[in-house]
């Protein structure tokens, strides 16, 4: 498993090089639930590896590889922001010793990361010209990644342009192992050489000075046994138990580095490795029964405590007795730890810093512990708090596509300068519906009666017009109603694409959401004019509803639409209203007041493109007088057709599953601002109309 500051690391570089837009890309090919990583939280091996080739699938250039490397320059970048940046720092003079110093550095972050599966590093051979470093790990394909660390850390903390190259991999089923050619200027090593060469020899000590420094050593003899053990690690264990001369592997197990327990190999690695052993052998009775007894912690935690020991040191080569002295201390977190082992403060080392560690550990805990619950108080609320804005962010574009068209909702929020919005529509179908008693009634009625009657007839109106893929330009203080079907059309909605999977449904942003509704608004593909047929037999129906208070009957409505072209934009500089002007405008509202009360009035315009339609029934008016226009023929809309009826009673049932099952399953990321996958062209941002000209964007439409 991985920590997840590595994969916020690859995040960071990512929107830092290549922009958010790219991240979230990869965030919705990979079906990710979150944008972000938790730091300190763990996350699958092979996820770098996905995102890097899905990096290189959406950029269409380089190759995993070339981002792996990448992304290991990025981790070294981004966690100079969490302070380790001055741990590398101090790490060496020189780059060299840093090359030395790497499992050591790793062995210091477990207080942080105290899961971590750290890799194994090694330098095997030295010369003026580099190193040969050997990496050891249980990961598969991360050898690149490592490249891109060593190159980042040597250019930006030793001012060092390195070389690195693959000399040999030996990688089996079970682990990597790749020899690394080091190429830099290491001329410092015959500088180290000559140093070692001039230390003059220093009087002998007396073993008995050398156990008292080190008491829980081990010399272990060239045939792997156990040749003497210092006074504190021998009293854990029983006392009838014989541990000098045994096997070391039948009294420790070696936990790390992870190699095998060999002469040569300890002698090599143990120059700049740390080594960790555990204990093979349960300690002593006697003291794991006391302390079962008087200890205030519970029976079976203690005994799995006391049952091993850990220690922790440097393998050391003495030539002259011949031994490799494994110098240690046992590894403790806390005072309980050390009741269980049977330990105290007398036992530990008076000449290192074990007792002052282990201290003000204690102090530190409790208050790291409170600050840890407060942290994971703030991460559940801030959850709640994200899915609660998502909602409003939902409902705020929702409201804001019901107040304009979604092509030029998405335009403002991409930045276009609201009055530079101007656009030609070569064809639009506009419906009018007029209300002709109301104001015969308003005037009996009270204030607040009137605004009750509008609001109803309002929402009556709205209920019907939701249904189709239109868009209501505005409704009057008159109750005439303006509806106009074919602006939606510029907008081309993608459908919702078979994407399995409630988290890559999960990822779809505001845009698919009204995408998926609109392809269930118009399921038979209607044109422009099938559609304000269709709203206006719905219209008609619906209104029966509105009920005269002074005649206690419907109220008597005339109905009417027109096909043709316009030209709509933005007005206003505070609130903006998305208007449309034209003769198409005129002539459908002279259409509408030339209707019969209670029918369905249509141009010729409109008829030409119903008149091959199989869901509507036309029949001819003849030729009347318009007022403005002359003489125009007109058409009557009777009703709809059997097969238009059939699929409407279909799809009122699927409609409103497949419209529930979209917001339900509508959970747009918490930094989502509007994720188009068309770009608005860029002269649209340049648009600066003169006062008397407008900028007109020729778009074509179908009927």
């Amino acid at each position: 498993m991985l920590y997840g500051i590595l994969l916020e690391s690859v995040r960071d570089g990512i929107c830092l090089s290549y922009g958010n837009q790219i991240w979230k890309k990869i965030v919705q090919e990979l079906n990710f639930e979150h944008e972000s990583f938790t730091t300190l939280g763990q996350y699958d091996d092979n996820l770098i590896d996905k995102i890097a080739e899905c990096l290189a699938d959406i950029l269409h250039e380089g190759t995993p590889e070339y981002y792996m490397q990448f992304f290991g320059e990025c981790f070294v970048r981004f966690f100079t922001n969490y302070g380790y940046d001055k741990i590398l720092r101090v790490a060496g003079r020189h780059f060299r010793d840093f090359l030395h110093s790497i499992d050591q550095l790793h062995d210091s972050t477990k207080f942080s990361f105290p899961q971590m599966k750290s890799p194994l590093f090694h330098v095997l051979e030295e010369d003026v010209h580099g190193a040969l470093l050997q990496y050891k790990s249980r990961r598969r394909g991360f050898q690149r990644y490592i490249v891109g660390q060593l190159k980042e850390c040597a250019s930006r903390f030793y001012n060092e342009d390195i070389y690195v190259r693959i000399q040999d991999d030996m990688s089996t089923n079970e682990c990597t192992l790749i020899i690394f050619r080091v190429d830099f200027n290491n001329s410092i090593v015959k500088e180290a050489s000559k140093r070692l060469l001039n230390i003059r020899n220093l009087p002998d000590i007396t073993s008995e000075t050398f156990f008292k420094v080190f008491p829980f050593c081990l010399m272990i003899d060239p045939t792997m046994c156990i040749s003497h053990m210092g006074k504190s690690i021998k009293n854990l264990f029983p006392v009838d138990t014989i541990l000098i001369g045994r096997d070391l592997h039948e009294v420790f197990k070696l936990i790390r580095p992870d190699i095998a327990l060999e002469w040569n190999k300890v002698i090599s690695y143990g120059r700049h490795i740390v080594f960790l052993m555990e204990s093979r052998i349960p300690l002593r009775p006697n003291q794991m029964n006391q302390l079962v007894e008087n200890s205030t912690i519970e029976k079976s935690k203690t005994i799995t405590a006391v049952s091993v020991i850990r220690l922790k040191g440097q393998m050391k080569w003495i030539s002259s007795w011949n031994v490799i002295v494994f110098l240690c201390h046992p590894v403790l977190s806390t005072t309980e730890e050390m009741m269980n082992i049977g330990l105290t403060l007398h036992d530990l080392n008076f000449y290192d810093g074990s007792s002052e560690i282990l201290i003000s550990g204690m102090q530190h805990t409790k208050q790291l512990q409170a600050a840890i619950e407060k942290q994971h108080a703030w991460i559940s609320q801030l959850q709640a708090i994200k899915i609660e804005l998502q909602e409003w962010r939902r409902k705020g574009k929702r409201l804001l596509y019901s107040m304009m068209p979604r092509h030029i909702a998405q335009m403002l929020q991409q930045g276009v300068v609201a009055n530079s919005i101007c656009e030609s529509h070569k064809l639009i179908t506009v419906l009018f519906c007029y209300t002709l008693d109301f104001k015969d009634v308003i005037q009996k009625l009270t204030p607040t009666e009137i605004v009750q009657f509008i609001n109803q007839m309002v929402i009556i109106f709205d209920q019907c017009s939701e249904k189709y893929d239109v868009f209501k330009v505005e409704t009057k203080a008159d109750s005439s109603y303006m509806i106009v079907s074919g602006i939606q059309e510029r907008s081309q909605p993608r459908r919702i694409s078979n994407v399995s999977g409630s988290s890559a449904r999960s990822s779809m942003g505001d845009d698919s959401l009204d995408e998926g509704i609109t392809s269930v608004k118009n399921p038979l593909g209607l044109n422009q004019a099938e559609i304000a047929a269709g709203l206006a037999l719905e219209l008609s129906k619906q209104s029966k509803k509105l009920i005269n208070e002074i005649s206690k009957i419907s109220f008597k409505i005339k109905i009417g639409f027109h096909s043709g072209p316009a030209v709509g934009g933005i007005v206003g500089h505070k609130n903006y209203q998305y208007c449309l002007f034209g003769d198409t405008v005129n002539t459908a509202s002279r259409v509408t007041t030339s209707s019969d009360v209670d029918r369905i009035h249509l141009s010729a315009a409109s008829w030409q493109l119903l008149k091959d339609s199989p869901y509507f029934e036309i029949s001819p008016r003849g030729k009347i007088q318009i007022k403005g226009k002359g003489e125009m023929q007109t058409y009557w809309l009777n009703g709809a057709k059997e097969a238009y009826i059939e699929h409407t009673n279909i799809l009122e049932t699927t409609t409103e599953i497949v419209d529930n099952d979209i917001l339900s399953n509508y959970h747009p990321t918490m930094y989502e601002i509007n994720d188009t996958k068309k770009s608005i062209p860029n002269v649209i941002n340049k648009l600066t109309p003169p006062s008397d000209q407008c900028p007109f964007r020729e778009l074509k439409t179908t009927g």
